[in-house]
């Protein structure tokens, strides 16, 4: 069997139902440049200063532009696209508590589709008949933490468009998707054959961002991103309380502009297969015991938590600070919706704030608990 037929043949034997190739030859000479255009488009992105404080982006250009210097014997990128869980991630619903980007759930995903990747390339390696002149086979695999522009190439290979919201979106599988690469050292004579995209007039994305961090179709200023905020950038925020508000009860990441995309309410997904973040909130049967399990979360606590999980990027100084601010912001109607001013678990509620204030020992986590405990008080009187 030729090789791309059966790279495809064995990674959807291995779980991943849409898979793609492209070589890279094929598509640093294509006559209508499609690469080239990414590649212009994430620079313009570079210097407008969207990319925040997220410097690896910039340190890692030139990687990017060229996965040869990922790995020096690429001929071709082989993409796979795995869907993670269409259900919400934390509390049940956005009224009970604190909620988790969906792609946290689970174990780390790096690791699992790696070791998945590893084995179908195992299983393609014994099974290839090489061609008399060609080299032994060898690879490596990528999963979001090489520089690999990894929403281009699975462009590229077909596996879906890159829609308003700046994700890859299948149009049958959504943009609910992991999305991964093996760098080969053989070709598979595939050129860019990209999806149109079905976006249409569409802009449910853009006006589903609380904080308008999508400026314009396709292009997201992180600057002014909840999953910017709460995921990569560490210390002070520097952004106003008005902004720290519209963060809500998002505590790590945000999928706002996801839940917002026709083609994730008709996405079909096998998510009863993939096990729910856990979190320390027992089964969030009520608001009262959602913040009461992560409220009596200590650090160590987290740290076992999030150990195996891809949460485990939020350290735990990063963690208390986004739980202040989601608190802060969730306060009045935790206030309003029980008359539980007199009930033992909201007194634990109050007392845990003021301790956790007392006891912070990073010194913009503390400011988030002292605002919070602040506002319990305005609350109260």
């Amino acid at each position: 069997m030729e090789l791309l037929p059966l790279l495809v043949q064995e990674a959807k034997a291995a779980g991943f139902p849409v898979a793609g190739a492209i070589d890279l030859d094929l598509a640093l000479q294509d006559p209508e440049a499609r690469f080239a255009l990414h590649l212009d488009r994430y620079d313009q992105w570079i210097e407008a200063g969207y990319a925040g404080k997220m410097e690896y982006l910039v340190r890692g250009r030139d990687r990017r532009a060229d996965p040869r210097l990922v790995f020096p014997q690429t001929q071709s990128l082989f993409c796979v696209a795995l869907p993670y869980p269409a259900q919400t991630a934390g509390a049940p619903s956005p009224d009970q508590g604190a909620r988790y980007a969906r792609y946290l759930q689970g174990p780390d995903y790096h690791e699992q589709i790696a070791q998945r990747l590893e084995a179908v390339m195992q299983s393609v390696q014994a099974q290839w008949i090489k061609p008399e002149s060609a080299p032994d086979l060898h690879w490596k695999v990528c999963v979001d933490t090489s520089a690999i522009l990894e929403r281009t190439w699975a462009s590229l290979a077909g596996l879906g468009w890159i829609g308003k919201n700046t994700l890859l979106i299948h149009p049958q599988l959504g943009s609910y998707l992991f999305l991964a690469e093996v760098l080969i050292n053989q070709r598979t004579g595939q050129g860019p054959q990209p999806l149109p995209s079905f976006c249409g007039n569409c802009t449910r994305c853009l006006g589903a961002c609380p904080t308008q961090a999508l400026i314009e179709p396709g292009t997201l200023d992180s600057n002014h991103c909840i999953a910017y905020w709460t995921l990569e950038k560490r210390g002070a925020l520097e952004i106003t309380e008005d902004k720290k508000a519209k963060i809500k009860n998002w505590i790590a990441g945000c999928d706002l502009c996801q839940e917002a995309c026709p083609f994730n309410f008709k996405a079909g997904r096998a998510a009863e297969q993939t096990p729910q973040l856990e979190t320390t909130a027992g089964d969030n049967a009520t608001l009262l015991h959602h913040w009461l399990g992560l409220l009596r979360e200590t650090q160590n606590d987290y740290r076992t938590r999030i150990k195996t999980s891809a949460l485990n990027r939020v350290k735990p100084a990063q963690f208390s600070r986004n739980l202040a601010m989601a608190l802060t912001n969730a306060l009045p109607s935790l206030y309003s919706a029980y008359e539980i001013q007199s009930e033992p678990e909201y007194q634990e509620i109050v007392t845990l704030i003021q301790q956790r204030f007392e006891q912070e020992t990073d010194e913009i986590a503390r400011l988030e608990w002292k605002n919070c405990a602040e506002s319990m008080q305005k609350i109260r009187s």
